[in-house]
């Protein structure tokens, strides 16, 4: 997602199509030859780590909305790359640049990780900027190159999108409208049979490709059409009778909206909108036994609107651009983590760049780039991850060195050895976010060779830049750390998170065939255990004697034990076949309290939350179906328990867990 070592806890989320990359580095590759033989070898170093973030950008992203966020990201890195031209050549104006930029970068991160990612990459572009004074052809054409590199990467990955991605498109464009037709057959006649089917080819799609390599939105998007057909069959024995209960209604609207689902053509989104608010309108029409089972056969209609089109109803990107900065400034408090991130990146990075100015050390560029690549605005693990990621710079740069010590390449195979480090990037995701770093390490050592302005000579320097850098960044989470109440609630936060998860992945195997269920269970409760470890050493830190906060804590271990308790007897019980015993729609209410339980996904300017009031509701929905059961299914009372149970012990941490962790102003 960028081209520092921030892209590489971004990189790492999923192993990209080999085709899409092929093309995103050949576009780059082409745009990279052009600003290097049509304007000057600086203009080709910053086109070429444009064309690699915003290709990462349009590689990484969910399904939706790519285009927008890779043409957004295209814009900010021109700017950039306009301060760094303007600015590269007056050491004194470079630093303060770099300062004011790298506190906006930092502040970036108050609208989400992908924001805060594609700002730090950004900073990366500009503290590479060579002291030599730009032509005016650097000044007027390199921003246009960098603006013409990102756009370039839109327009691939609109027109070909990955194939994997390709591939279950077809498969839910075919399971959608599959049903609505069965909606309208329903609704006309209450004995129409649902069509299994497309759930079936479905299934078989996603399962064909790794979970893992799953964009979001499409990780586990079988389930929902499974959840809508389950829903569907339950409505077809009233659909078809008095039609004043407004079932068949109902129906003909959700038609309407699946079609709008599958539809690919630009008036989609338009008619999902539309289509959303008469489901909306007819399910709250629908009256006697069918009013709960309306209700969520609407939400899981929104759900599906939702993964398909984004969020529905809001604001365009310019509305969403102008409510931007009311987000940071809400930030603008001493015991924002988002504030103090900021603050450290932009005086550790104006120190880093002042030194590589004013100081000897050949290749001192590397002091400010190690910065970039190493702070972030962590909660857990940060010197670990600090130290993981300078090693990892260190790595990449011996073995790019090594490339040089006896051949050292001229502007055109810097361009066509950076490109092929980029595909070694994507290649190695799969081993973690330290593999990617090594790549990336290498990466940089030919990209700023493309500009030419160093020698291929000086790996000491490199190295110890990479050292110098690392451990300014480290002085600064040391002299400057989140508030105390703030890391102890983030890390809590997070011990909730990976706990709900372990809890989730114990559910979804007691209800569906999961591969390799005890391994999935194990790494699922290591994560649970590693965020403890952190949780209790972020309370040993705080050293605070409130009794309002021991009496938190107190009760905060209790209900996390009792959730953890609840999944151990689940997982003790885990069914052989669990599907066999279990009816299609109450599986379906229990994949619905599975979505309820995950929540939403954290922010390092939000700390993780559960709305406990959806959760209850999901799990009344179970209770509902679970008595209509054969009274002799012990599984499925064994399940109904322990989901009361669990859902009673996150309610008490949301009640109770918020006021004795805010931190006093």
């Amino acid at each position: 997602m960028q081209t520092g070592g921030q892209a590489a806890d971004a990189l790492r989320l999923s192993t990209p199509d080999a085709g899409a990359v092929a093309r995103s580095l050949i576009g780059t590759l082409a745009l990279s030859v052009l600003a290097l033989y049509g304007v000057s070898p600086t203009a080709a170093m910053w086109t070429l780590g444009a064309g690699v973030i915003a290709g990462a950008i349009a590689l990484q992203r969910s399904p939706g909305g790519r285009v927008p966020l890779v043409a957004t990201a295209s814009v900010e890195l021109a700017i950039v790359v306009l301060l760094a031209v303007l600015s590269g050549s007056y050491d004194v104006v470079f630093v303060i640049v770099v300062a004011l930029w790298c506190f906006a970068a930092g502040m970036q991160w108050s609208l989400g990780a992908n924001a805060g990612l594609v700002a730090s990459a950004a900073s990366a572009l500009l503290v590479i900027a060579p002291v030599t004074a730009p032509t005016l052809a650097d000044i007027l054409l390199s921003p246009l190159l960098v603006l013409a590199a990102g756009l370039v990467q839109a327009a691939l990955i609109s027109v070909r999108p990955p194939r994997r991605w390709r591939a279950q498109r077809e498969g839910l464009t075919r399971a959608y409208r599959s049903l609505a037709a069965d909606a309208r057959s329903v609704a006309a006649d209450c004995a129409a049979d649902v069509d299994d089917a497309p759930m079936t080819w479905l299934r078989e799609v996603f399962a064909n490709s790794q979970v893992s390599q799953q964009p979001r939105a499409y990780h586990g998007g079988y389930r929902l059409p499974e959840r809508l057909a389950a829903t569907l069959v339950s409505f077809r024995s009233t659909a078809g009778g008095d039609r004043r209960d407004g079932v068949p209604q109902l129906l003909s609207a959700a038609a309407v909206l699946l079609d709008a689902i599958a539809d690919h053509s630009h008036t989609a989104r338009r008619d999902a909108e539309h289509a959303l608010v008469r489901v909306d309108a007819t399910a709250a029409a629908v009256t006697g036994a069918e009013t709960t089972r309306a209700q969520r056969f609407s939400e899981q209609l929104r759900e599906a609107a939702v993964l398909r089109f984004g969020q529905l109803h809001r604001p365009d990107l310019i509305g969403s651009l102008a409510s931007a900065p009311a987000v940071v400034r809400s930030h603008l408090t001493w015991t924002s983590p988002i504030l103090r991130h900021a603050i450290r990146l932009a005086v550790t990075t104006a120190v880093a760049a002042a030194a590589a100015r004013y100081g000897t050390l050949g290749h001192g560029y590397w002091m400010a780039l190690t910065v970039v690549v190493v702070l972030r605005p962590e909660t857990a693990h940060t010197y670990t991850r600090c130290a993981g990621r300078m090693a990892g710079l260190a790595v990449g740069i011996v073995v790019a060195s090594a490339l040089t010590v006896f051949w050292q390449p001229g502007p055109m195979a810097s361009v066509i050895c950076a490109t092929v480090f980029v595909g070694v990037a994507y290649g190695v995701i799969r081993f973690g976010y330290l593999a990617v770093v090594v790549a990336i390490g290498a990466v940089m050592v030919f990209v700023v060779g493309v500009g030419g302005f160093t020698d291929w000579a000086g790996i000491f320097d490199r190295l110890v830049g990479v050292l110098v850098g690392g451990g300014l960044a480290v002085m600064a989470h040391v002299l400057l750390p989140d508030h105390s109440l703030i890391r102890l609630r983030q890390r809590a936060g997070e011990l909730l998170m990976t706990e709900i998860d372990y809890a989730a992945m114990v559910v979804t195997a007691f209800v569906h065939e999961v591969d390799h269920p005890a391994e999935a269970l194990s790494t699922a409760w290591q994560r649970a255990f590693r965020a403890r470890a952190a949780f209790e050493a972020a309370w040993g830190a705080a050293r605070l004697d409130s009794p309002t906060l021991r009496r938190w804590l107190r009760s905060y271990r209790t209900a996390l034990n009792a959730v953890t308790s609840a999944c151990t007897t689940l997982e003790n019980s885990l069914p052989t076949h669990p599907s066999s015993a279990l009816d299609a729609e109450f599986i379906a209410a229990v994949d619905d309290y599975i979505e309820a339980l995950r929540g939403s996904p954290p922010s390092p300017a939000v700390p993780w939350s559960l709305d406990t009031v959806e959760l209850s509701a999901a799990l009344r929905r179970v209770h509902d179906l679970a008595s209509t059961l054969a009274t002799d299914n012990g599984a499925a009372r064994i399940l109904v328990g322990e989901l009361t149970t669990i859902t009673g012990s996150l309610a008490d941490i949301a009640i109770d867990r918020v006021e004795p962790v805010a931190p006093s102003r």
